[in-house]
């Protein structure tokens, strides 16, 4: 694989972190004077803030942050289909495939559910990593990730409480996303093999 491209991909993919996280952080209602949300504000403010006069709040979901997130994703496929897939590559996707995948959104929405998974991913091992190491002292990176994993975890805690300090829920939740994962991967290749 081509370095310059992976470069890209992991770049693109990390700044669409920061913006999810903003959503995140929202939708949480996450404590603005900690440190690591603090950053996140100030350094998506410069592009989030005058866009939210054209896209407003819908409730707690910063729609701003996601239609950015998103087209950074849109972004890089563009990127990488126009710039970095070979001519054999490039055979499969003919025009018929690419005009239904930006039609239905499948690249960017599917790309945008990848990007959201593996950020799920590190939050959680994060979270859980960060719980063991803080011994219940009061850690701005731990209380960081509680209130920013929050939103997602609610919904499956009312389902399943946690069983005293034991909570699944974010085990349910990664296999969710896993299984999703693969059934999006599966029909993107069914869509571009002949």
């Amino acid at each position: 694989m081509n370095p310059v491209l992976t470069i890209l991909e992991y770049v693109i993919n990390l700044f669409a972190m920061v913006f999810l996280l903003r959503v995140l952080l929202q939708l949480g209602s996450a404590d603005f004077f900690n440190p690591v949300a603090q950053f996140i504000h100030k350094f998506t403010a410069p592009v989030i803030n005058p866009l939210r006069s054209i896209l407003p709040d819908l409730g707690k979901f910063n729609l701003a942050s996601f239609v950015i997130a998103l087209a950074l994703i849109t972004a890089k496929i563009f990127l990488i289909k126009h710039f970095f897939i070979s001519a054999q590559e490039a055979v499969m996707l003919t025009p018929q495939v690419i005009l239904f995948m930006v039609l239905v959104g499948l690249g960017p929405i599917s790309g945008l559910f990848m990007v959201i998974s593996n950020l799920l991913l590190i939050l959680f091992i994060g979270l859980m990593i960060a719980s063991f190491m803080s011994g219940g002292r009061h850690n701005p990176g731990l209380i960081f990730l509680i209130q920013v994993t929050r939103p997602i975890l609610r919904p499956i805690q009312r389902i399943i409480p946690p069983l005293g300090t034991i909570d699944l829920s974010p085990m349910i939740i990664l296999l969710g996303l896993f299984f999703l994962q693969g059934i999006l991967y599966n029909f993107g290749v069914s869509l571009i093999t002949p």
